[in-house]
């Protein structure tokens, strides 16, 4: 798959490498019944252009709990995602989270609000900001949250399959 180009600001963007794409779409909730996935955003900070590579994620796994609209990460996500950063010496890291909805274009519970805040206050990660992606049936939306403000803005809903 192709990969997907999100403007972050002026000047870098956000890139997500199709074979992380190809893994949103097998996730999709398309048919009636079929339980929300998710789990980390995994990649690096590219110091020559600004840009944010999301270049692997983490799947679901059993120890989550998954249902029609509601998903929990385990902590084997964090697991994960510590041995690659071992495993890179320390350039992959943390860049956000990503989850499924059973919706059109997504929008954000109040729940995965809560969620993002609690990530973001006491998330160990690079930066001054995390991207959250809601994997729609036909969208993908993402917002960035900001360390500081802990405020969420909308940066892209028009990434369409």
């Amino acid at each position: 798959m192709n990969p997907l180009f999100f403007k972050i600001n002026n000047k870098s963007e956000l890139i997500i490498t199709g074979n992380v794409v190809e893994k949103f779409y097998k996730y999709r909730q398309l048919k009636k019944g079929q339980n929300e996935a998710g789990g980390l955003l995994i990649g690096r900070h590219l110091a020559m252009n600004d840009n944010i590579l999301v270049d692997q994620l983490t799947e679901p796994s059993v120890w989550d709990n998954r249902f029609y609209a509601y998903f929990y990460r385990s902590n084997t996500h964090n697991k994960k995602l510590k041995n690659i950063w071992k495993k890179s010496n320390k350039t992959q890291t943390l860049i956000g989270l990503w989850h499924t909805h059973p919706q059109p274009v997504p929008e954000p519970s109040s729940v995965d609000y809560k969620d993002w805040r609690k990530t973001i206050k006491h998330g160990d990660f690079v930066g001054d900001f995390l991207f959250f992606l809601i994997i729609g049936i036909n969208k993908i939306r993402v917002w960035q949250g900001n360390r500081s403000t802990h405020f969420f803005e909308l940066i892209e809903i028009n990434k369409q399959y």
